[in-house]
């Protein structure tokens, strides 16, 4: 967003000193006795530079606009089911685990990013639960198709965002 309100800036200034320069040869015209015409010119350059300036970042936004939606941290593209696996693990999984894509940090259970569990054993926790360390996880917190979009969701995301080489089994898949 920052990029964005930075370009339209520099256009904004250049539009200003185009229409300075217009001003400014309108006073030499009318010193001189001539009808106005470079004003007119100066003008239009103007308008197309903030014309220009405007629209370039807000078709850019617009068209990433639909796109985020789907992108998880590291740059994974997530299928409509992961997606639905996101909103999921930040209803039922936030509170106890740890995973920088969903901003989650949880204490209770493992941190999913230093783990990088494979989507068959997170599967296998959500339902039979796990009993282990310090929390207990209750079987069932979602179950069926619902249950498999977590499973997908971590699978996808889990050491996505840790610093490349820190984790080999997230730069494998």
């Amino acid at each position: 967003m920052l990029a964005v309100s930075i370009f339209i800036a520099i256009f904004v200034i250049i539009a200003f000193a185009v229409f300075a320069a217009a001003f400014s040869a309108n006073r030499s015209a009318k010193a001189s006795g001539d009808s106005g015409g470079t004003k007119l010119f100066y003008v239009g350059i103007a308008v197309c530079v903030v014309g220009i300036g405007l629209a370039i970042p807000a078709v850019l936004t617009v068209n990433n606009g639909t796109k985020t939606a789907f992108d998880a941290s590291g740059g994974v593209v997530l299928t409509a089911d992961q997606e639905n696996g996101r909103v999921l693990f930040a209803q039922n999984c936030s509170t106890c685990h740890t995973l920088q894509a969903s901003g989650a940090v949880g204490q209770t259970g493992p941190n999913l990013d230093m783990m990088v569990p494979p989507e068959a054993l997170t599967l296998n926790a959500i339902q039979i639960g796990r009993a282990r360390g310090a929390g207990n996880m209750p079987a069932g917190l979602v179950t069926g198709s619902q249950a498999k979009d977590v499973a997908s969701y971590v699978n996808a995301v889990a050491g996505q965002a840790m610093v490349a080489g820190e984790n080999d089994s997230a730069s494998t898949r």
